[in-house]
């Protein structure tokens, strides 16, 4: 038999299967050399060729199989083989992604604070983050807040059915405050409490997924949404006594020099977006004023660290008549005579629900170092004094994180805090970013709503 009969025989299916055929052991290529090898060997009678004329004739005839291979398999094979893995692969990824969107489809609603930052959460959102929502499963509803306070309203007016999933909070922390309030104000509590709510940093402050689910940007944030599962988080209740008005909060209360850079700081909300708050704070420096209160707290001891329940186990102990959240919430009444009383001048009063990373700052100190998130306490720091040097010292200390080892700082973790201004000073009480005003010395009270609250995504210990 000559070369040329050899190099034109007809190759079938099978052949073809079979040099092609993978095994994990040896790679392709060995496989397409030996099975070659095997139409090519010549049999009883056949003429022996030169080893050159060999190799070149085995060449030949592997480069003709790859090109037979539609003509011949047309019944089995679309393609070749090298274009048939590519195209079969990317059809059963479609078809899976398609299966999943359907079977796993999250609906969520989105509110959107399109005054956050530099007013710049609707490109953030757009841009950055919806396209990740959407392949991940996410069915969206977004709406734009259209004034202060706008997301209390739709939290606390939205029909469950519609976002069973969760409420996703486009913004700052202000927003996502305002989302809180409004759920926990409901009739339908209950089912509220079970609704997580989602965070997506696009505001002047983003302290709370910074320091719960250290996440820094609206890109992570997506991911982490994506990947799906909660994290259980406290809640306290600040309430004025003499009004009976109570408001609800995720990071930290303060009075003080804090309280007032707040106020200061909302006129130069539009112009200076986050550097409102450097401008606010240099300018209340220059003009210090003295801070008195009368500050009454209860004293976390080792005895009394509270079992956590879960979210509606502990509703029920907290209802009142009318389904609503009880203000004065978490208190042991078998310790109500072991309050402490501290009284005179405090350059600040803060009390944290969690350790209080600011995401803008350059070292990202932290305000509570021993406080955590879902630990059934509050940490309560007091800036005992007044005066710029003692100002300025805290402030320095803590981008550091000395402060707390300064001789005028106060730090214990407390179940319940009370807090009354005296004289002149400013009786504004800060909450998560917002301020809370009372007129004449209102008397403010912070209690604990332990694993009240929950959001989307892991926290990174878990």
């Amino acid at each position: 038999m000559s070369s040329r009969s050899l190099v034109r025989s007809p190759v079938s299916c099978s052949a073809v299967n079979e040099c092609f055929s993978y095994n994990s052991r040896c790679p392709r290529s060995y496989y397409q050399y030996s099975n070659t090898m095997k139409l090519q060997t010549p049999q009883a009678g056949q003429m022996l060729l030169p080893r050159k004329l060999w190799k070149s004739t085995r060449l030949q005839t592997t480069l003709l199989i790859q090109r037979r291979t539609v003509s011949n398999c047309c019944s089995d094979l679309s393609t070749t083989y090298t274009e048939q893995l590519p195209s079969y692969l990317g059809l059963n990824v479609l078809q899976d992604q398609s299966n999943a969107k359907q079977n796993n489809l999250r609906k969520v609603l989105v509110i959107l604070n399109p005054n956050s930052g530099f007013r710049s959460s609707r490109e953030v959102f757009y841009k950055k983050v919806q396209s990740t929502l959407k392949l991940s499963g996410f069915a969206m509803e977004v709406v734009e807040t259209a004034y202060a306070g706008h997301a209390k309203v739709l939290a606390s007016t939205v029909d469950l059915s519609t976002c069973p999933d969760g409420i996703i909070c486009v913004g700052g922390d202000g927003v996502v405050n305002e989302v809180v309030n409004g759920l926990l104000g409901r009739d339908d509590l209950k089912e509220a409490l079970q609704l997580p709510i989602g965070i997506v940093p696009a505001g002047s402050d983003n302290s709370l997924v910074w320091s719960v689910l250290g996440i820094r940007d609206p890109v992570s944030a997506a991911t982490a949404l994506a990947k799906g599962g909660f994290t259980p988080i406290d809640v306290f209740a600040v309430k004025w006594i003499q009004a009976g008005v109570t408001h609800f909060g995720l990071t930290a209360s303060y009075c003080g020099f804090v309280a007032d850079v707040l106020q200061l700081s909302e006129n130069f909300r539009l112009q200076l977006g986050p550097f409102r708050y450097v401008i606010a704070g240099i300018l209340k420096f220059l003009s210090l004023p003295q801070y008195k209160f009368e500050v009454d707290y209860l004293p976390l001891s080792p005895e009394t660290i509270p079992n956590l329940e879960s979210p509606i186990e502990k509703c029920h102990g907290q209802l009142s008549d009318d389904s609503k959240v009880k203000s004065g919430t978490y208190m042991d009444r078998s310790s109500g005579d072991n309050w402490v009383t501290r009284k005179g001048e405090f350059l600040g009063i803060l009390v944290c629900n969690h350790f209080c990373k600011p995401a803008q700052g350059l070292f990202s100190p932290l305000v509570a170092p021993k406080a955590q998130h879902d630990d059934g306490s509050l940490d309560l720091i007091l800036v005992h004094g007044s005066g710029r040097l003692r100002l300025f010292c805290f402030f320095v200390a803590y981008q550091f994180c000395w402060h707390l080892l300064l001789p005028f700082v106060e730090y214990v973790k407390v179940k319940q805090v009370k807090v009354r201004p005296v004289g002149s000073t400013h009786s504004g009480c800060g909450v998560d970013g917002e301020l809370l005003q009372a007129e004449g010395q209102p008397e403010w009270q912070c209690s604990l709503l332990p694993v009240q609250g929950r959001l989307l995504g892991r926290h990174p210990r878990t």
